[in-house]
C-alpha cells in the first residue's frame, strides 16, 4: 500500500486514539510528527516508501542543531533531541508493522546519548521549611495536605489534580489514582497524610458546585485545582522556603528515593506505586538511592578521618 508520510501519520494517530491514549499523548505525537513531515517536504519528499535511514539521520542532525524555542543560539538539550527522534522511531515501527514500509528502518535508528543530571532530593530540613510556610487556614491546610500527599505517594501532578473524594478510603488507608493512559491503580496513604487530608476536608466550606465538589483539592473559588495552580504554589514556596530548586516532580523523586533508601519496599513495588509501565523507568531510583546510602555511611566513616 503506497502512502504519503502525511497519510501514514493520519493512520498512526487514528490507531493511537483507538488504543485509548489520552488527548495529550496524541497531540504530542501529532506535534512531533508534523515537524518531521514539514522537514521531509522541504527536502523534496512526502513519499513514505522512499524514506531511508539516511533521511531520518539527516532529520536528527537538523534537530540536533535546531535553536531552542526561546530563541538565541542555545541548542536543544540531548534529552529533547531524544524525544523528537523517539516519536519518529515509534511512528516508523508502526508503519513497518502495518506493512506500509518494506524495511524496518526503526531498528537501525540510534537515539543520542543524553545527559543524566544527578537528582538531589529534598532533605528532612527542607521539607520542614516548606511545611512551616503554611497557616492553619483552609488554604494552608489544603496546601499542607497536598504537599504531604506528594511526599507520601509520589503522585504525578496531573494525578494529584484529578483525585476525587469518592476514590479515597480513609479507613483502609488507600486511594484510587488515575495515571497515564487512564490506567487506575491503588496507592496506600500513610496515617500522617490521612490526618492532614481529613483536617483540610473538615475545614473546607461547602462547595457551591456539586460537579467541582467531587474533586478533593479545590481552589479558593471552589473549583478543581489545576496544574497551573500547583505551579504557582511552587513558585511562591521557592521564595518563602528558600528551596530554590523546588518543583512538583521533585516530591515524586523524593518519595521514590526514600522508599528504597529506607527499605519500605523493593523496586518492583515502587514501580507499581509510581504507575510505571516498564521497570527500567523505575530502576533509575536504584542508582539515586545508592548515592544517598553511600553519603549516609560516609558521615559515619571516612578514610582520612580515621587515618593516623
Amino acid at each position: 500500500m503506497k502512502l504519503t508520510i502525511s497519510q501514514a501519520i493520519e493512520y498512526f494517530l487514528l490507531d493511537q486514539r483507538l488504543r485509548g491514549n489520552t488527548d495529550k499523548t496524541i497531540t504530542g505525537y501529532q506535534t512531533f510528527l508534523n515537524l518531521f513531515l514539514d522537514w521531509s517536504v522541504t527536502k523534496g519528499t512526502n513519499d513514505l516508501e522512499s524514506l531511508t535511514l539516511y533521511h531520518v539521520q539527516g532529520y536528527q542532525l537538523y534537530i540536533d542543531t535546531k535553536p531552542h524555542k526561546n530563541g538565541g543560539k542555545q541548542k536543544l538539550s540531548k534529552r529533547s533531541v531524544q524525544t523528537y527522534i523517539r516519536h519518529v522511531k515509534i511512528f516508523l515501527k508502526y508503519c513497518y508493522s502495518e506493512g506500509f514500509l518494506s524495511e524496518p528502518i526503526h531498528q537501525k535508528i540510534k537515539l543520542p546519548k543524553a545527559e543524566k543530571p544527578v537528582i538531589e532530593i529534598l532533605t528532612d530540613d527542607e521539607i520542614s521549611e516548606i511545611l512551616s510556610c503554611f497557616s492553619k487556614s483552609e488554604t494552608g491546610l489544603r496546601n499542607t495536605a497536598l504537599i504531604l500527599l506528594l511526599l507520601d505517594c509520589g503522585l504525578r501532578l496531573a494525578e494529584l489534580t484529578k483525585i476525587k473524594s469518592e476514590h479515597i478510603n480513609f479507613d483502609k488507608g488507600y486511594m484510587i489514582v488515575t495515571g497515564k493512559g487512564r490506567k487506575e491503580r491503588m496507592v496506600p496513604i500513610g496515617l500522617k497524610v490521612r490526618r492532614s487530608m481529613l483536617a483540610y476536608m473538615h475545614k473546607r466550606r461547602s462547595a457551591d458546585s456539586p460537579e467541582d465538589d467531587q474533586y478533593f483539592f479545590l481552589t479558593d473559588e471552589r473549583k478543581r485545582i489545576t496544574k497551573s495552580c500547583v505551579a504557582s504554589l511552587m513558585g511562591r514556596l521557592k521564595k518563602s522556603s528558600g528551596v530554590s530548586r523546588l518543583h512538583a516532580h521533585l516530591f515524586r523523586h523524593t518519595f521514590a528515593t526514600n522508599f528504597l533508601v529506607h527499605g519500605i519496599g523493593d523496586v518492583y513495588e515502587l514501580s507499581r506505586l509510581l504507575g510505571h509501565s516498564e521497570i527500567r523507568t523505575t530502576e533509575k531510583y536504584l542508582q539515586i538511592a545508592s548515592f544517598y546510602i553511600i553519603i549516609s555511611k560516609r558521615k559515619k566513616l571516612s578514610y582520612l578521618d580515621i587515618k593516623k
